[in-house]
């Protein structure tokens, strides 16, 4: 499923890294800072967080956007980014944190929550810049993106390192593309402005995957569906779907008038598909058959494409001309977002006797 919105995905973000704010004493959020300026990369990262009150400037008015982001302020912009309860927490343990302090409830949430952990001698080290290594953790886990499949494009990630899941997770959402194409520079400080970006970035993300996953899970339950097709009294077709598989078996009882009920047994080319989005539909190795404008055309050509890949049976309880494992990939777009599923199709065709 990860393959599938990534393409939407990447049109999606804006350019820039990660942004954090500090703590000021002012309760609204800021519209502007005097050194956040429009052309700065990072600009629209830091404003919108600014605007929603998840980073605050300076009471000078400043932002300082390449200032060092420490692991206070980033427990601060996180916590408030995942929308955590700050107020009603348990104290982490941590020996040089304690209520006292500012950043104590959003380090203590994100704890809590169990996104984050101490170093090994009990400590949190608020006051410690915040590495590249710890933000691609902080936030791939805080998040839950999926896990990553993408391949290490970077020469200073070592393939035992604590990390390079977290790396490779923010790489293939497209939340990083790393210092250069070929290094990651996980021991470097993030600045604040950086910070901004990445957050922004990973909530773009994972809105995405949410939108693409509510899409699919229309369209599986469409394909779900199952029955059988009469037709005065005469069974024309039927169709069942294996969760556990992705399988769906079309049986049709008749080669033209049983295949063309299969599709409307089904769903899988009824009207209901357009309201999960689907746009096309590709049998095999076909063309992507638009199924949105002229859906008559289109029915008539996949039930083409579905005949053509029948071949006569060699076990007779399964029908006379039977087809199996056609991978049938379903395209659509919902809400700008761009995905694709594949489902396993079996294909039976009975001919009836004369």
């Amino acid at each position: 499923m990860r393959k599938t919105y990534l393409s939407a995905l990447s049109l999606s973000l804006a350019a820039g890294a990660i942004v954090v704010g500090a703590p000021t004493h002012a309760d609204a959020a800021v519209s502007s800072f005097k050194d956040v300026k429009p052309t700065l990369d990072h600009y629209d990262a830091i404003m919108n967080l600014a605007e929603r009150g998840i980073v605050k400037g300076y009471e000078d008015g400043t932002f300082r956007p390449d200032a060092k982001l420490t692991r206070a302020h980033a427990s601060k912009v996180l916590a408030l980014s995942l929308g955590l309860d700050t107020k009603n927490v348990k104290d982490p343990g941590f020996k040089d944190l304690n209520p006292n302090q500012w950043h104590y409830e959003y380090v203590a949430a994100l704890a809590n929550a169990g996104y984050i952990q101490g170093f090994e001698d009990g400590t949190f080290r608020p006051n410690d810049p915040m590495t590249r290594a710890h933000t691609a953790k902080i936030l791939d886990l805080s998040y839950g993106l999926p896990e990553g499949d993408a391949s290490n494009p970077f020469t200073d990630v070592r393939s035992d390192s604590w990390y390079i899941g977290h790396v490779l997770s923010l790489v293939e959402n497209n939340i990083t593309k790393g210092k250069t194409p070929t290094t990651f520079e996980p021991n470097a400080n993030v600045t604040r402005a950086q910070m901004a970006s990445f957050v922004i970035r990973t909530e773009t993300a994972v809105k995405v995957v949410d939108a693409v996953a509510e899409a699919k899970a229309k369209l599986r339950a469409i394909v779900q569906e199952h029955g059988v097709v009469e037709k005065d009294g005469k069974k024309l077709a039927e169709a069942s779907f294996d969760p556990t598989t992705n399988t769906l078996t079309l049986t049709a009882y008749d080669m033209d008038e049983g295949i063309k009920a299969v599709q409307g047994s089904t769903g899988l080319f009824s009207e209901k598909i357009l309201d999960a989005g689907v746009t096309g539909v590709r049998i095999a190795d076909g063309p992507i058959v638009t199924v949105n404008s002229d859906r008559a055309a289109a029915k008539e050509q996949l039930q083409k494409q579905l005949a053509s890949l029948l071949a006569p049976s060699t076990d007779q309880a399964k029908g006379d001309l039977v087809a199996d494992n056609i991978t049938v990939t379903i395209y659509g777009e919902k809400d700008g977002l761009q995905f694709s599923e594949d489902v396993n199709v079996n294909l039976r065709v009975f001919i009836p006797a004369e």
